[in-house]
Formats: C-alpha cells, structure tokens, sequence
C-alpha cells in the first residue's frame, strides 16, 4: 500500500471552505433562530438566504475536490 504524505485538500480550499461554514452558519442563525450578528447598517434585505447560498457555493470546491481525490485513489487501488 503507497503511503500518500500530501494534504487532502489544499489549504486555499480549506480557507474557502471555512469561511463558507461561517457565511452559513450566520445565514442559519438569522433565518432559523432569527439571531442578529451582522451590525444593523450591514444588514440588507434577505441577507439570511443570500448568506446561506454564499456559503453553500463557497464550501462546494472543497467537496468536490475531496470527492474527486477520493475516486481516483479508489480507482488506483483497484476497488
């Protein structure tokens, strides 16, 4: 068995990710729990969902990366 010592996932997609679990995590708070983190003259109009769909697409390179290492190291594995 090939012992792999490379990152997964890059670091840049691990920032992405990161601040993609925050934007949702604040748009989570506001639509569910109706929570104001954001200061009052930052706020806009549905800025809960547009926060959730900001950090859906901001966390989905990471995935797709992960998913993708994930088949090809299968592949090579013979499974």
């Amino acid at each position: 068995m090939q012992n792999n010592n490379e990152l997964f996932i890059p670091p840049k997609l691990l920032i992405l990710d990161a601040i993609g679990m925050v934007l949702l995590g604040l748009g989570l708070a506001k639509y569910f729990a109706d929570i104001d983190v954001i200061p009052a003259n930052l706020r806009f109009d549905n800025y809960d969902v547009a926060f959730i769909v900001a950090g859906i697409t901001m966390a989905l390179p990471a995935l797709i990366h992960a998913i993708n290492k994930s088949i090809k190291r299968n592949r090579n594995q013979g499974g």
